[in-house]
């Protein structure tokens, strides 16, 4: 598989190395075992010599484990401590039957325990490697202690144990091969998708979940990237699935090729891709993403002079980790966020995930503020189930009010009441029973009545909060009328707060152009021209005219 990711868990192969020391161990010993024979038949006549050998050999046994024990917890990291551990055996070994009888000894089996263990650990290779080191000892002791004036019965008689070495390690080095191949198989099948060859969206929840937990106890970094197709339905409905699965797997080579090394490229579904980055910040996680961006707007593939702006092009969202997210999901979920944005303003952009809860961190460094604001993120969760619709017009209500701040050059205070105020002006919506917010049919009056109360309840809601006391006003105004025919408090002209008919304008466009039972849904255009109909009447007529060339600045037309 490529990118660098492991075909098995960390926990599976640790249980599989474990065992493997386990078979290592026990050949040690039972090649300890000739050695105290050896101590105790030289020195049966004297029992203090025996003991004292037999002190020995289980001291230089000991030693020889704990030496085994820090290379099985480094050779990981080192090819040079496998080496060193099979060196280790095989002189252990060469001492045990060295004692037993050398060359007539009865205990040259004990090499097959570390032939077959490092063959189905390491492979055919390594089981050749070392049976061949085995071999070499063995007719070494033969030749050497043997009778070479006529025939060597032992080195004739080790023949057979030799080519059974030899053998033992090729069949199972054979059968390993087949089994990791196989294996390996059913692991493309379980995390890699069928189509494209990029990692699947099983796969991605897998290590999303494994990396953020790491992250969360090791204190580093991580980021999502978010990718969906501009217009790919489109392509799809001129071309044909065929030719579009095609384009999709030429894509998914365009993004591996502008990947790191160690970046995670998945096929979350359909036209959308994600790349995890470990140890990567907001800032790299940007370059990377644009650098998708880029070689995408680039690539030349068939069929693009029938597609808007005859290129194929990506939006994307970028999601970084930080202390206040509690679950993987939630990064998931911000950078799902971030590509809606960036596919609602403009597409062919990279837009990064920020929510008011981020710009209280960076205001508040105690922490003291975002603590407080723990419960309103718990309401925010809560609306957005009961009333995915008030969820999603509040991201949207977020993104205008942050284009027009910027577009009005408003100060960097103003700016941050403005989006607290946006964020928060519908929490007021908790109160709010679940059929009047998700009824598909037009409000009856008392639905009406209902609804209209959220603007103060959003307002208490918010004065709770110390440090807020500005965003109350902008919560409580935002349904107020230029000519004084609002709500809650018939407020007109300049007495509405300044931020207040800001936001008023961004929340009227986005229920504009969006469903709802009580109103057609607004092309843009049509939003356009409704907002400079009711300019002096529902709307401060200089903030509607800024609003309108803010977002057209930005392509929202």
């Amino acid at each position: 598989m490529w990118n660098g990711i492991p075909s098995l868990n960390s926990r599976k192969r640790e249980q599989i190395r474990m065992m493997f020391f386990t078979v290592k161990i026990l050949a040690l010993f039972f090649s300890a075992i000739p050695i105290l024979n050896y101590f105790n038949r030289e020195n049966q006549e004297y029992d203090f010599i025996s003991i004292y050998y037999l002190g020995i050999t289980v001291s230089a046994f000991s030693l020889v484990m704990l030496f085994l024990l820090f290379i099985y917890n480094k050779k990981d990291h080192n090819q040079l401590y496998l080496v060193l551990e099979v060196v280790t055996f095989v002189i252990v070994f060469i001492i045990s039957i060295y004692v037993s009888g050398a060359n007539q000894s009865e205990n040259k089996y004990i090499f097959l325990f570390i032939i077959i263990s490092y063959t189905i650990e390491y492979g055919m290779r390594t089981g050749l490697f070392v049976s061949g080191i085995a071999t070499a000892v063995i007719a070494f002791m033969d030749l050497y202690h043997g009778n070479n004036t006529s025939i060597n019965i032992q080195f004739q008689n080790d023949l057979a144990l030799f080519a059974m070495f030899f053998l033992v390690a090729w069949t199972i080095g054979h059968y390993v091969r087949l089994e990791r191949t196989h294996i390996q198989q059913l692991i493309d099948f379980a995390n890699v998708d069928g189509l494209t060859g990029a990692f699947n969206h099983r796969y991605f929840h897998e290590v999303v979940e494994r990396l953020f937990e790491e992250n969360k106890k090791n204190h580093t970094k991580l980021s999502l990237i978010m990718l969906d197709l501009d217009y790919f339905k489109k392509y799809n409905d001129i071309y044909g699935h065929s030719q579009g699965d095609e384009l999709l797997k030429e894509i998914t080579s365009v993004l591996r090729d502008n990947l790191r090394e160690g970046d995670i490229l998945c096929r979350y579904g359909g036209d959308e891709f994600c790349v995890i980055l470990p140890r990567t910040g907001k800032e790299k996680a940007i370059i990377v993403a644009d650098r998708l961006r880029e070689a995408v707007c680039q690539y030349d593939y068939k069929g693009k002079e029938n597609l808007n702006n005859k290129m194929l092009t990506a939006s994307i969202g970028v999601s970084t980790y930080n202390s206040q997210i509690e679950s993987y999901k939630d990064l998931i979920e911000n950078a799902d966020m971030a590509l809606y944005r960036a596919k609602f303003l403009r597409r062919n952009k990279v837009e990064v995930y920020s929510s008011i809860f981020d710009h209280v961190s960076e205001k508040d460094p105690s922490g003291n503020l975002l603590e407080d604001m723990k419960p309103l993120k718990t309401l925010i969760t809560v609306i957005n189930s009961r009333d995915t619709y008030t969820f999603n017009h509040v991201e949207r209500v977020f993104n205008y009010c942050r284009i027009a701040a910027d577009h009005m050059m408003l100060p960097a205070e103003e700016k941050r009441q403005l989006l607290y105020g946006a964020y928060l002006h519908d929490l007021g919506k908790i109160n709010t029973s679940k059929e009047t917010l998700i009824s598909n049919t037009k409000l009856s009056n008392e639905q009406w009545e209902e609804l209209k109360k959220h603007p103060v309840d959003s307002a208490d809601i918010v004065s709770q909060i110390d440090g807020f006391d500005k965003i109350v006003p902008i919560v409580l105004q935002h349904h107020e009328k230029y000519d004084g025919s609002g709500y809650p408090l018939g407020l007109a002209g300049n007495d509405i707060n300044y931020l207040a008919r800001i936001l008023t304008v961004a929340d009227s466009f986005d229920a504009m152009t969006n469903q709802r039972p009580y109103q057609k849904t607004k092309t843009f255009e049509e939003a356009f021209e409704e907002i400079e109909r009711c300019k002096a009447t529902h709307f401060d007529p200089v903030i509607a005219d800024q609003f309108m060339e803010a977002l057209k600045q930005v392509g929202i037309s």
